[in-house]
């Protein structure tokens, strides 16, 4: 297929193709002119999953160009590989941490230990932790990382068979796919669940007690 039926086939513009095709993200097509190439399956898939990593997952083009990496190399472990994508998905800002982050971010590592949990030192999540941690604190949240244990518990009922899902896929660029779309959608919906139940939650107190403000 020429390039104006891979945009339409993909729902990619023209010009973020020949972007991508710039940036390595893509591999050009087969040349059968000096300025025209052709297309395969093979660049409608990867296409989908460059837009997915920039599109659901927010990675930057240096994220994703080392999740393509990745996904290119066999001789990477699928847990890299996964690595490699899910490490993009959470920002954390460079700089010192306080004195109250970094007494969180130990407390992050105890309470990772005391789960039994097996977690890269540069994972960005368990820092993004302890910043929300001390940023509850701060607010005078009483936060504690054993608050978390009844979502860790879920997450533990739930994480093997997502993981064992993605790996089954047909192939690395499926999996890393499944397990971008499924870790973004799956948060995402979780929150929106959370916001709902604290909703539907102010309306009970506020209908059904004399002083909403006593909470009783």
């Amino acid at each position: 297929m020429r390039i104006s039926e891979l945009s339409e086939r993909s729902g990619v513009s023209i010009a973020s193709i020949k972007y991508y095709l710039r940036e390595g993200l893509l591999a050009g097509g087969l040349r059968t002119a000096t300025n025209q190439a052709v297309y395969g399956e093979q660049h409608l898939r990867r296409l989908r999953l460059v837009r997915a990593l920039i599109e659901v997952g927010g990675l930057s083009i240096a994220h994703v160009r080392a999740a393509i990496a990745a996904v290119d190399d066999d001789s990477t472990s699928m847990h890299d590989t996964f690595g490699a994508v899910m490490h993009g998905l959470d920002k954390v800002q460079p700089g010192e941490d306080d004195a109250d982050v970094l007494a969180a971010y130990d407390e992050v590592q105890a309470w990772l230990a005391s789960r039994g949990w097996t977690v890269d030192q540069d994972a960005p999540a368990q820092h993004r932790l302890a910043e929300l941690v001390a940023t509850l604190r701060r607010f005078d949240f009483p936060a504690a990382l054993t608050d978390f244990d009844v979502a860790a518990d879920n997450v533990e009922r739930t994480a093997d068979s997502e993981v064992r899902y993605a790996r089954a896929q047909d192939d690395r660029t499926a999996s890393v796919e499944t397990m971008l779309i499924g870790t973004v959608i799956l948060e995402r919906a979780i929150v929106e669940v959370r916001r709902l139940g604290l909703e539907a939650a102010s309306f009970k107190i506020e209908n059904t007690c004399p002083d909403p403000r006593s909470g009783v």
